[in-house]
């Protein structure tokens, strides 16, 4: 009885395990041989990933809406690192995209510091070149090595076998260099790699044969990119780029993504703020190589602001080609004089600024450049001996010569040290330090007051005006009128220039003399503004006194152009309150300079508009070049609308560079903005 009972639980769970076994075959089947290829195309949609969408940046207009830099939409080729070294072969997958973009002849980042073969490193190493091998090393765990034996190692480390030819694994490791130098918190395990923007503005046909190869790790985004609708205003507008190495920390704490792009210089970085945009994010599914089966969520990206300048792009147009060709006049001039090439006119810049509000209608600096041409005529322009990418309006310093004169008249009326009736006497020679020190005027001047100084430009007259004035009063007035000081207009890079006296010499270690005085109050010394400053000075002698904030930005749009969220106010930063007789009799002389007698009446004597101005002549060299020209002025003289400066270096005189200002007052006052384009003159003729 046992037994048999034995034997049927036996049997029993044998029939029953069988159920079971033939259950379980029954649902294998179903799955791998009946929906097998369901279940396959399933699977592998539940792969997830997030893509940030890029943000279009804000656009930048000039002051009638003319849109300046705008975008457009391209495609960037991207590398996923953790996708890229999940597949069967990356360096096959490397060297077969760098395949594809070399037959299209298209250029992609690289910026490992080896050349070869034979392997060395690169001749040419930046500072920051050297910065990112020590911590490619570190992240490695890795002793510096040679060139040779880095590639060893990297060939090792990357599996880049013997199928590739030493340029070929070159190229690979290139590439594992850089996606390892963006892995964020460290290189084993890779917990998060930024994406490796491997390519931009990528043609169309490119990117059909990189689709087709279905490159694990390689992903095609169209993504904005800025477009200039302008050859004009490169010094302002600037560029963008991708984040510089030695400011990812700071970006990366307010809250930026490792690959984004931002305003590399120019107005493009200072209004970073209003023009970045903010990114959207994409879930998606995808297959393992990569493919997007399901879009999972997506949040959609918010544009950046429109920024609007205060330029006028067609004025600015004029305003560039007058400083170019004026500039060139001169040159053709020294040459006719016999001048050595050296000798010979060379850089430039000229700025206007409205006289009652401030803002800055144009700003050229010569030599220019071509923003939309920049990447391509890098090398040249780095290398042209006439800085073409230095913008001399706001980072060059100049001795103001007798331009400064009215700032001393200013402080000596306003501190009483001469009343505007006190006449003195030019005798030539003055006399003070004799005989050590005796610095002379052109004579001939005889008895004059402050208006009729400055008409003629006597230097004995300011020499002694200074003195009875002293160094401390008149730089106390030179600030208030904005010297020595940023103006803090909308632009990096801005230079203070220095103010001639006592404390400056004391932050360079060179002396103060006495002397030195006379030479401050005609404006050379240590005195050394920009142009930018100068036209600052002369808007606010022609506002009488009260100094408004240069600015570039006018107002900020939505990206819809719906709504104004800012519109940069009238800052008045000093108002000098000056005496009446003061005012009076400073633009009484700026009036006389343009007229029969004045050092700019052959430019202005019979101009249809009055214009009050000044000529200053600085720096004369050693070696007996041209002294650089200054000239500053406003206009209309009754009612001023509009300050302008103009600096030429080797100019030979403010005389000589006063035709590039009246033909910037014929752009302004004919209407001549109105004109549809001008070709620029950047580049100097031999």
């Amino acid at each position: 009885m046992k037994r048999a009972k034995f034997f049927f639980r036996i049997t029993l769970l044998v029939l029953l395990l069988g159920v079971f076994l033939l259950g379980a075959t029954a649902r294998l089947y179903n799955l791998q041989i009946t929906h097998g290829a369901d279940n396959l195309r399933e699977a592998e949609r539940r792969l997830r990933r997030t893509v940030a969408l890029p943000a279009a940046r804000g656009e930048i207009l000039d002051r009638y809406g003319r849109p300046l830099v705008v975008n457009r939409l391209s495609y960037s080729v991207r590398l996923d690192l953790n996708r890229l070294t999940q597949a069967d072969d990356p360096a096959g997958t490397l060297n077969r995209l760098v395949e594809l973009m070399d037959e299209a002849r298209t250029a992609y980042a690289d910026t490992f510091p080896v050349v070869g073969p034979p392997f060395v490193y690169r001749a040419d190493l930046t500072e920051q070149d050297d910065d990112r091998l020590r911590e490619f090393f570190q992240r490695k765990k890795w002793e510096p090595l040679d060139a040779e034996a880095l590639m060893a190692r990297m060939r090792e480390e990357y599996a880049v076998d013997d199928r590739f030819s030493d340029a070929e694994a070159l190229r690979i490791v290139g590439i594992r260099y850089e996606l390892d130098l963006r892995a964020l918190f460290g290189m084993e395990p890779y917990r998060y790699i930024a994406p490796y923007r491997f390519a931009d503005d990528v043609d169309i046909t490119l990117v059909g044969k990189i689709r087709e190869q279905g490159l694990p790790g390689v992903t095609i985004d169209n993504v904005p990119i800025r477009e200039y609708r302008t050859e004009f205003a490169a010094h302002l507008l600037g560029r963008v780029g991708q984040i510089p190495e030695e400011e990812s920390e700071d970006y990366k704490t307010r809250g930026y993504a490792a690959d984004e792009i931002v305003g590399l210089d120019g107005l493009e970085r200072t209004l970073e703020s209003w023009l970045r945009g903010k990114d959207g994010v994409r879930e998606e599914e995808t297959t393992a190589s990569g493919k997007v089966t399901n879009i999972v969520s997506a949040r959609a990206p918010e544009p950046g602001k429109n920024c609007m300048l205060t330029i006028d792009i067609r004025f600015q147009e004029q305003v560039e080609y007058a400083l170019a060709s004026g500039i060139e006049a001169l040159r053709e001039r020294g040459r006719r004089e016999r001048l050595a090439e050296e000798e010979l006119a060379g850089g430039g810049a000229a700025v206007v600024i409205d006289v009652s509000t401030g803002e800055v209608l144009s700003m050229a600096s010569f030599p220019t450049f071509r923003l939309i041409d920049f990447l391509d005529d890098y090398a040249a322009l780095n290398e042209d001996p006439m800085q073409p990418m230095f913008n001399r309006a706001l980072a060059g310093a100049y001795e103001p010569g007798s331009t400064f004169k009215m700032a001393v008249s200013i402080a000596a009326l306003e501190s009483g040290a001469i009343a505007p009736g006190t006449r003195i006497t030019d005798r030539g020679r003055y006399m003070r330090f004799a005989p050590s020190y005796t610095p002379r005027c052109s004579g001939g001047h005889g008895s004059v007051n402050v208006s009729r100084a400055l008409q003629v430009s006597c230097n004995y007259f300011f020499y002694d005006v200074g003195w009875m004035t002293g160094i401390e009063t008149m730089n106390r007035y030179a600030r208030s009128l904005g010297f020595g000081e940023v103006t803090g207009i909308e632009l990096p890079a801005e230079r203070a220039g220095s103010l001639a006296g006592p404390a400056y010499c004391a932050q360079q270690g060179i002396p103060w003399n006495g002397g030195d005085v006379l030479q401050a109050a005609i404006g050379q010394s240590y005195n050394q503004f920009t142009p930018l400053q100068l036209a600052s000075y002369t808007a606010t002698i022609a506002n009488n006194g009260v100094r408004c904030r240069p600015h570039l930005l006018g107002t900020v749009k939505s990206y819809d152009y719906d709504e104004t969220l800012y519109d940069t106010p009238v800052e008045v930063v000093a108002d000098m309150d000056l005496k009446p007789e003061t005012l009076q009799a400073v633009h009484e002389g700026m009036r006389l300079v343009t007229q029969p007698g004045g050092t700019a009446a052959g430019t202005f004597a019979s101009y249809r508009i009055p214009v009050g101005a000044k000529t200053g002549s600085a720096q004369k060299k050693a070696d007996g070049s041209p002294d650089n020209g200054v000239f500053v002025s406003y206009a209309p003289f009754d009612k001023p609308e509009i300050a302008v400066a103009v600096v030429v270096e080797r100019g030979g005189g403010g005389a000589r560079v006063a035709p590039i200002a009246r033909d910037i007052f014929d752009a302004y006052f004919n209407g001549q903005n109105e004109m549809d384009s001008i070709s620029a003159q950047n580049a100097l003729r031999g």
